[in-house]
């Protein structure tokens, strides 16, 4: 049995296929993979020990939400996502 390429016909035009160009695991290096692992450990470790699970807040948040009640703060996210990061790089500068 011949197995031959389907055929196409001019009327029909061909999707371009993307290319995944970019691959995460093989541009990072092992001490980094390590660094952001025990960063995340640390992290996970503390936030588990300071805020237990509310579920009467998520019930009150999922609520706000669903009568579109509920505003997000970027500034504040935007402020703990940048003290994270100078965090995160002081860490990895001390390591070195």
């Amino acid at each position: 049995m011949k197995i031959t390429a389907p055929s196409t016909s001019p009327a029909t035009p061909q999707k371009p296929r993307l290319q995944n160009t970019t691959s995460p695991v093989a541009t990072t290096s092992p001490a980094a993979d390590v660094s952001v692992t025990t960063h995340l450990q640390k992290t996970s470790g503390a936030s588990a020990t300071e805020a237990p699970f509310d579920s009467q807040r998520v019930a009150e948040i999922r609520q706000a939400i669903a009568e579109g009640r509920f505003q997000v703060n970027v500034g504040k996210i935007a402020d703990r996502l940048i003290g994270d990061v100078r965090d995160f790089l002081a860490q990895d500068q001390s390591a070195i």
